[in-house]
């Protein structure tokens, strides 16, 4: 079975861009975080109003090759693990006018997360089977 990702549409804008016209390192951060809030969003059919009911405690980002102003990317996200109170999140972020060359790769770990308490749960088997249902594989 093929897995399929949510994909995120962003367009470059010049503000992003540093003295190179390249998008910047720390832009990648905005475009995963939008990314992964668009996802859960989607996936739980919750209003981005309400809080999620995890929280991102882990992010990392690899560079392939720049983007640039005026560039449209496509973030495919998925979630590729499940702990016990975990779970990860790979994002490809693609360039959708060119080819869908990937520009850069990013990865975040996310905690199951009782605001009320201010502490972590284990990831609900509901949470589990809509993300299988939506994806067909991790």
């Amino acid at each position: 079975m093929t897995k399929r990702c949510f994909e995120t549409p962003i367009e470059v804008k010049y503000r992003e861009v540093d003295a190179m016209g390249h998008v910047g390192s720390a832009v990648y951060y905005d475009y995963l975080q939008h990314a992964y809030l668009s996802f859960m969003h989607a996936l739980l059919d919750m209003p981005p109003t309400e809080k999620l009911p995890h929280i991102m405690v882990k992010t990392a980002c690899e560079y392939i090759r720049p983007a640039h102003y005026g560039d449209r990317l496509k973030i495919c996200s998925s979630v590729t693990r499940f702990g016990s109170k975990s779970f990860d999140l790979e994002y490809l972020m693609m360039l959708d006018n060119n080819g869908n060359a990937i520009v850069a790769k990013g990865y975040s770990t996310h905690v199951m997360f009782d605001y009320s308490n201010n502490a972590s749960l284990p990831v609900p088997e509901e949470f589990k089977a809509k993300v299988e249902r939506f994806q067909g594989a991790l």
